[in-house]
């Protein structure tokens, strides 16, 4: 078995997704891929961010960086665009 993070989607359903072999390679796998991995995984729209412990990840740092680990909860956030 390898990494795996939970994955909370905006209608609060809880999914696991497959992210690497080893937790060694969370410090080269950025956000931008996770993103990736997620849509790819669990078919759904790539207008989304990422939050960890509420706070917005950037797409090209590192897992790692953010403590990031097996098991891990990422919330997705949907990005409305549009307005008045």
């Amino acid at each position: 078995m390898g990494v795996q993070l939970i994955v909370c989607l905006p209608d609060s359903d809880e999914k696991l997704i497959n992210v690497c072999d080893k937790e060694d390679e969370l410090k080269k796998i950025t956000v931008l891929d996770l993103k990736r991995k997620i849509i790819q995984q669990l078919s759904i729209q790539n207008d989304i961010r990422l939050t960890f412990h509420g706070e917005t990840l950037n797409e090209t740092q590192p897992l790692k960086e953010y403590g990031i680990r097996h098991l891990s909860t990422i919330h997705t956030l949907l990005i409305l665009h549009g307005g008045i």
